[in-house]
């Protein structure tokens, strides 16, 4: 069995940015990316549990995340068959309580954090945090100003200088529901800058849309609300798994 794993990969990151909920939903997905065709597919978000569906090349490519048991799945329903890994830190709903306002890097290997204050950032008032990677590869200082309210980074201050913060426009329908519309900014050091946008649904404790530049959109529609089944979210019975082997420690066989 061959997966597009490149492809399905950037699919899954873009799901992922939706796994932020504090209720369980289901939603259509579809993303659009100039001169491509769209994009569409399924997210099912359940406690601690989500699955996204997507079709790559014709091929009906399924994901999913169970970050109770630290298990991810994708399957590929044409050979019933699946690939299994450890889920990371990264596939954890950042909605579902894994941001901590009084220690925000906790669950984080090898990331400390201390609070060097508060200050207010476009209106709105934010923890001041310096975040150090102490491993050797990765060594460095980043600033973090967290939103007190929403826990999500008002403005972020990179190693190498870039700038990176949000602002609150105002409040838009999208899909029929109440939400924030964000603008995110970045600048680079002697660069150019770049904004996209993006609707946050306080209920869901999500996105809903996003817009980055160049005409790329990543929106829910038909979202509804409820308990989602628990066989969303196990591998069906009938597929078989599919292992990788692993590569051989370069001294062996010497």
């Amino acid at each position: 069995m061959r997966f597009q794993l490149i492809l399905f990969l950037s699919v899954f990151l873009f799901a992922s940015a939706y796994a932020r909920a504090d209720v369980e939903f289901s939603a259509d997905v579809i993303q659009k990316i100039p001169q491509q065709d769209d994009m569409h597919g399924k997210i099912f978000v359940g406690k601690d549990r989500m699955r996204t569906e997507f079709k790559v090349n014709d091929q009906s490519m399924i994901q999913i995340v169970d970050t109770g048991s630290q298990t991810a799945y994708m399957l590929n329903t044409q050979n019933r068959s699946y690939m299994q890994r450890k889920a990371g830190p990264d596939d954890k709903p950042p909605g579902n309580g894994t941001i901590q306002a009084d220690n925000p890097c906790a669950g984080m290997p090898g990331i400390t954090c201390r609070k060097l204050g508060t200050e207010e950032v476009n209106g709105r008032t934010a923890d001041k945090w310096e975040f150090e990677n102490t491993t050797q590869a990765q060594s460095g200082k980043m600033l973090y100003w967290l939103d007190r309210e929403r826990l999500i980074p008002l403005r972020q201050m990179m190693p190498d200088g870039t700038i990176i913060e949000m602002r609150l426009v105002g409040n838009e329908k999208i899909s029929g529901r109440d939400t924030e519309k964000w603008e995110i900014s970045m600048q680079r050091v002697g660069g150019q800058g770049r904004v996209s946008h993006q609707w946050f649904d306080p209920e869901l404790n999500t996105n809903v849309r996003e817009e980055q530049p160049g005409g790329y959109t990543r929106e829910l529609t038909n979202i509804i609300v409820g308990a989602q089944p628990d066989e969303l979210f196990a591998v069906p019975a009938g597929y078989e798994e599919i292992v990788i082997p692993q590569d051989n420690d370069p001294g062996e066989g010497r």
